[in-house]
């Protein structure tokens, strides 16, 4: 007797509604740190970002992030454990509470004596004691209407008691369709050179359930950027071709930002681009490749060296892919400049350069949660929609030769009391 009583105040706490508010913002506040912090990033992210010689708003570095996990907070048991918590308690309260309440509302809630805080219209003097022209006038109104012993009532606007269920039903749609995310789905961040096949390793974040597919190949057959007339860049975008040796299936298709592949429940998203070097041919047949550095001002470029004879250097300067390199010599002095795949002697050197060799960025994921997730979105939406519907009631009774009309609304008061007035100039036009 005792642990069920135990069971019921647990039962009775849980299924309270301000206990499912309070974690709702506890969860929002603990959020935070996830939003401002980025999560799930190696150790070198956050010594770069976050050092601990330089002070913040919140006075956080790398030290702290680590210690207290603050890099992966959705996935940290109390987070977790927070959530299905609040889960709980949505489902609690709304098959204890909310479902009754929708039942509850259904149920004739008939008064013969009406109380006056509850009536809207002025007496009337009726002596159709049948009920037949107050019944027709409230179903008129589409109310839906229930007569006994000289009492009537009526109510319409059902489906706005459904919202708070819907939403109740959404969130936990939501949580469910996260959780899914977390165990089952990997993401998988590449930086694959043009010409270039890929498989589908160097995993960024995987669930402990998520099963990586090892027959699915890819190809990167090109990489092109498109430029603005001022050369800022207004698009990049790649061409990939992706085989599944399993089922013996191929699909080749132009992914850019925004624009993603997908393929057999794969999404590969079009993230980033790099160069990475020249190939440039000497002396009409010697192939070298050569790395570039990036420097980072503004406007970006990249810059390299080839080092011949007496220490004499020949510097390259990329400003974009579809500009010609400028070449400098060893006082920095400018030489030529450079269009891709055209012999030039320089310094008794021929030279040409065969291509920039870029590299683009592919990000590719399965979230086996993400049509629960919109789905909980959806019915969000709906139960905003339902939200707007009035719920209204009307008692009518018959007090010797009076009609007292008396009603409520939980929300639009100024329909609800022309709709009433309405009715009450119908009752006297046929009284």
């Amino acid at each position: 007797m005792k642990y069920k009583i135990i069971r019921w105040k647990i039962f009775k706490v849980l299924g309270n509604l301000n206990f499912s508010i309070m974690l709702l913002l506890i969860i929002a506040c603990t959020s935070i740190f996830g939003t401002i912090i980025e999560q799930n990033q190696n150790i070198d992210y956050y010594k770069l970002k976050y050092p601990i010689d330089q002070a913040n708003i919140f006075n956080v570095n790398w030290i702290i992030i680590t210690k207290y996990h603050l890099d992966q907070v959705y996935t940290s048991p109390a987070f977790i454990s927070l959530t299905i918590l609040f889960s709980t308690s949505l489902l609690i309260c709304t098959f204890s509470t909310q479902l009754p309440s929708l039942r509850n509302a259904r149920q004739w809630k008939m008064k013969k004596d009406i109380k006056i805080h509850d009536i809207k219209c002025k007496p009337l003097i009726f002596s159709d004691h049948s009920f037949c022209i107050p019944l027709y006038s409230l179903t008129r109104k589409q109310y839906y209407t229930f007569y006994q012993q000289k009492t009537i009532y009526a109510y319409k606007g059902l489906h706005g008691r459904i919202s708070p269920i819907i939403v109740h039903f959404s969130i936990i749609t939501l949580i469910l369709g996260a959780f899914i995310s977390v165990f089952s789905s990997f993401y998988i961040q590449a930086m694959v050179p043009k010409g270039e096949t890929f498989s589908l390793h160097n995993i960024t974040n995987s669930g402990i359930f998520s099963k990586i597919p090892g027959n699915i190949i890819g190809k990167v057959n090109n990489f092109e950027i498109e430029y603005y007339p001022n050369s800022s860049i207004k698009q990049f975008r790649s061409s990939l071709e992706i085989y599944d040796r399993a089922i013996n299936k191929k699909i080749t298709q132009d992914i850019e930002v925004n624009k993603p592949l997908k393929f057999h429940g794969l999404t590969v998203y079009q993230t980033d681009w790099k160069i990475n070097g020249l190939r440039i041919e000497v002396n009409s047949g010697t192939i070298l490749q050569i790395p570039v550095t990036e420097i980072n001002e503004k406007p970006q470029y990249w810059f390299t060296s080839i080092i011949y004879a007496d220490n004499k250097r020949l510097s390259l300067v990329i400003s974009n892919l579809q500009d010609q390199i400028l070449c400098y010599d060893t006082n920095g002095q400018l030489i030529a400049s450079l269009d891709l795949d055209k012999p030039y002697t320089i310094d008794h050197i021929p030279i040409r350069i065969l291509n920039i060799l870029t590299s683009t960025g592919l990000q590719i994921k399965v979230d086996n949660g993400l049509q629960l997730v919109y789905g909980s979105f959806g019915l969000l939406m709906l139960s905003i929609i339902a939200s707007y519907v009035s719920f209204s009631q009307i008692w009518m009774s018959h007090q010797e030769e009076l009609l007292i009309i008396g009603g409520k609304t939980n929300r639009a008061q100024l329909n609800f009391e022309e709709d009433l007035l309405q009715i009450q100039k119908y009752l006297q036009i046929h009284k």
